[in-house]
């Protein structure tokens, strides 16, 4: 009796996480990836319209999220409330956007782009895919320009900030692929270190600055693979650490428009 009694609040609560789970995917690290470009960005100036954009922004990945699960798997029905709710969510909040900023329109077909990217590689089940996760943070990095844009500004006032978090998260792909799905393989640490030398060589000419941030990611690029085989939180968390050493560096160092 008292066992079954104590089952119950564990049952419940795993059926709890089933259900959020069902709506929000428990990918921890894509909130980094999304709300980086967009928190940086906010240095050249935010606007009131920058609160629904977030939201817009954050439920229409969520929509695409569940769209191309279904692209994968056939299965429409499954994600038939998710699609449509957050889909609902995500045009009430842009639409008025876009019309009190038309010049946002021209990201659309970027943006059309890069996703009919990701439902090939979904498609062809190959989600995984280093180029398919380059096209998702390049959607994620143009919110660097998106914002300013958004606050009245011209969209190449975010180029500088958008190619930093390109260059940071697009190395976050290439390391945890080397972390995770080919732990071990010495061809994918090599591609890991050469791009992270390529990426701070790139970096420290924008803003030499930068040097600190991308010196850090090379070394945990060197030293992470080397170590026995870590666990995919311990791993996110270094992630979530030098994402937000890097925001910081983003908010305030000199740097395009911003040095101005």
């Amino acid at each position: 009796m008292g066992g079954a009694t104590a089952d119950r609040p564990r049952t419940a609560r795993a059926r709890s996480r089933r259900s959020v789970r069902a709506w929000i995917p428990p990918q921890h690290g894509v909130w980094a990836m999304l709300l980086l470009p967009y928190l940086a960005g906010l240095r050249y100036g935010a606007a009131w319209l920058d609160v629904p954009l977030l939201i817009g922004w954050l439920s229409g990945w969520l929509m695409s999220h569940h769209a191309l699960l279904a692209v994968k798997t056939g299965r429409w029905r499954r994600v038939r409330s998710q699609v449509l709710t957050f889909g609902a969510v995500s045009a009430a909040c842009l639409i008025p956007v876009v019309a009190m900023r038309p010049a946002l329109a021209w990201f659309a077909p970027a943006f059309a782009v890069f996703v009919g990217v990701n439902a090939a590689f979904c498609r062809w089940g190959s989600e995984r895919a280093t180029l398919n996760g380059v096209a998702s943070v390049t959607m994620a990095s143009m919110m660097a320009m998106i914002v300013p844009v958004t606050a009245g500004l011209p969209w190449t006032t975010g180029v500088p900030i958008a190619t930093v978090t390109w260059l940071y998260l697009t190395g976050t792909v290439v390391h945890v692929k080397a972390m995770i799905r080919e732990y071990g393989s010495r061809r994918q640490q090599a591609i890991s270190v050469t791009y992270h030398v390529v990426a701070l060589v790139c970096a420290t000419a924008l803003q030499p600055w930068f040097a600190v941030p991308f010196s850090l990611m090379l070394a945990r690029t060197v030293v992470m693979p080397r170590r026995p085989r870590m666990r995919a939180p311990v791993i996110g968390i270094v992630e979530v650490v030098l994402t937000l050493i890097l925001l910081g560096f983003l908010l305030t160092v000199p740097l395009g428009a911003a040095a101005a």
